[in-house]
């Protein structure tokens, strides 16, 4: 991903506070409505509520979205593809 500032790990106090905010996320669903008004791109999420940024940022976060979708995508089929071999190398283990 691409990072705006350079990269510091984040110290035992920020992990705790991510832990806490990880544990209220809910999921999100498809936006009802995406739309410009006044120079700013407005979101309207599955819940109604309303999110408005400017373009820039739309741009950045649309970026920034594809990026982490696209991994989280090959991480998925990487994952079930080490499933599929571990359940062939079971089933060769038990044949005679």
């Amino acid at each position: 991903m691409t990072r705006p500032f350079e990269f510091q790990p984040r110290t035992a106090e920020e992990k705790a506070e991510h832990a806490l905010r990880m544990a209220g996320i809910e999921p999100y669903g498809s936006p009802r409505k995406v739309w410009v008004e006044d120079g700013h791109v407005l979101v309207e999420s599955y819940d109604g509520k309303i999110v408005s940024m400017t373009p820039e940022v739309a741009i950045d976060l649309g970026r920034t979205i594809s990026e982490a979708g696209t991994e989280s995508l090959i991480n998925k089929v990487l994952e079930k593809s080490a499933e599929a071999e571990a359940d062939v190398s079971v089933q060769s283990d038990r044949e005679p």
